[in-house]
């Protein structure tokens, strides 16, 4: 790394330069209104800046449950979120339930991508007299508050709610991991099971591989030796028109799932032996064709591609069946492959995203937080009429095998009569995140990501040269860290 101790400076200030910026440029008004993460098809740094589901354009806050901070009143519950995507939906169905009325409920939405949102919150949270109980926040920076303590920023543990452990026995042990500080202490819990699968078009399937059922199509990307081996195939019986799937952005997703080693250990970055792996299986995937070259994750032709044959599929989480991803990319109810699309588990199993809620210690409605949390996590039956609702694989083991044992639940339609919950009940059963999560993944995964992205477009000549540019990346946005390793 020659190149290494003279540029951490630079971009250090670089870096802090830009956050200033970013700050007075993204400084958000007390409307909530909606605001845009950029133009995601620019690049892909801009396009995986953008929230997990960020498909919808106008996510301003909308209907009586909605609130700029100057009409906030603090004796209702306060909710912070990046847009209403999620909101929105849960408090029809608590409201329906429970009995209680929107009236009771303030949200504070951006109206931003994911990725944005820890910038506004900070903003928010500066002001002492802002109101906030709830904050949602996403696996990728969630530890960002989960290890704070501070009355301006911080979480309180849930147990100063009255949760117990006896309470998560039924939730994942992966999600649990996510909203847990550091120490230990349990500050976050999700609804969401976050895990994922391969989605691919059944009719290409059939007609590029010979597939007839998602065991066929599960045989041949069991692994990512055979799905690189099905890409070629599916490259060469479609003339080089089809990609076996649309992004190396989604490809990350999934490989980063994988690794052992946190990006940070006791300070210290860390490279795991499996990113430098997933240099070599991208780079291939790019120049075989074997992903669509230079499209971006959110932009239109992303979406695009899933109506035309230049992609035969998508990583999609759980959150992505419906409008976020993959109902989108079929055209909608209706369009052009809508019902054409069938999910695997694919070459490993993979959470991606999700969303956890948070209590600010500055919270002053502990009850209806508590109330509300557990409507969707610990309650069993809430949790399933949810799941159920949304079409959402949560995190409440017991809700789900109520769902599967039963099996009146069809599945998302763009799926054809496929029921998701059975293929993403495999994947969760495999996903293990302990201890491998930290307060500065959203920065260090982009950074690896922007990093491969350029190698595959002839930017960087070497694997070295890639891994270095990575590094000064990092270096620059996070100076703090320690980088001995790589002098």
């Amino acid at each position: 790394m020659k190149n290494f101790k003279k540029n951490i400076a630079l971009l250090s200030a670089l870096a802090l330069a830009g956050t200033m910026l970013a700050g007075c440029g993204n400084t958000t008004d007390d409307s909530a209104t909606t605001t845009t993460a950029g133009d995601a098809a620019a690049d892909t740094s801009a396009a995986d800046a953008a929230a997990d589901d960020a498909a919808a354009d106008d996510t301003a806050t909308t209907d009586d449950a909605s609130a700029s901070s100057d009409e906030i009143d603090p004796a209702k519950l306060t909710v912070l979120c990046w847009n209403t995507d999620d909101i929105e939906p849960m408090l029809n169905l608590f409201c329906e339930k429970t009995g209680h009325t929107k009236d009771e409920f303030n949200v504070k939405s951006f109206g931003c991508g994911g990725g944005e949102a820890a910038e506004n919150y900070d903003n928010y949270l500066s002001d002492p007299n802002n109101d906030a109980d709830i904050m949602f926040v996403e696996a990728d920076w969630a530890l960002k508050y989960i290890n704070d303590d501070s009355a301006e920023k911080g979480t309180m543990p849930l147990s100063d709610l009255g949760f117990t452990d006896a309470d998560y026995a039924d939730l994942y042990d992966y999600t649990l991991e996510i909203g847990k500080s550091t120490s230990g202490v349990q500050k976050g819990l999700s609804w969401q099971a976050a895990a994922g699968g391969f989605c691919y078009r059944e009719d290409l399937a059939e007609q590029y591989l010979g597939v007839t059922s998602p065991d066929d199509m599960q045989a041949l990307v069991s692994d990512w030796d055979k799905f690189l081996d099905t890409a070629a195939k599916v490259k060469e019986a479609s003339g080089g028109k089809t990609a076996l799937t649309s992004t190396m952005a989604g490809v990350w997703q999934v490989f980063s799932a994988a690794r052992n080693t946190p990006w940070v250990v006791d300070n210290k970055l860390q490279i795991d032996d499996s990113c430098k792996n997933y240099i070599d299986l991208a780079k291939t995937m790019y120049d075989e064709g074997y992903v669509i070259k230079d499209l971006a994750q959110w932009n239109t032709d992303w979406y695009a591609a899933g109506q035309t044959d230049d992609t035969m599929g998508y990583f999609v989480s759980t959150w992505g069946f419906g409008n976020s991803i993959l109902t989108q990319a079929a055209g909608g109810e209706g369009g052009a492959t809508y019902g054409k699309w069938k999910v695997v588990v694919g070459p490993q199993e993979f959470y991606w995203g999700g969303t956890w809620a948070t209590v600010a210690n500055r919270c002053n409605n502990k009850d209806l937080a508590k109330e509300f949390i557990s409507f969707f996590t610990t309650d069993a039956d809430t949790a399933r009429a949810y799941a159920e609702s949304k079409g959402e694989y949560v995190s409440n083991q017991k809700a789900m095998e109520g769902i599967l044992a039963d099996g009146t639940y069809a599945g998302e339609g763009v799926l054809g009569g496929q029921n998701q919950f059975e293929v993403l009940n495999v994947v969760a059963a495999g996903i293990d995140m302990a201890g491998g999560i930290t307060e500065y993944d959203a920065t260090i995964k982009q950074a690896f990501n922007d990093a491969v992205t350029n190698y595959c477009r002839g930017d960087y000549a070497t694997v070295d040269e890639t891994i270095d540019a990575f590094i000064d990346n990092v270096a620059g946005s996070l100076p703090n860290l320690d980088y001995s390793d790589f002098e």
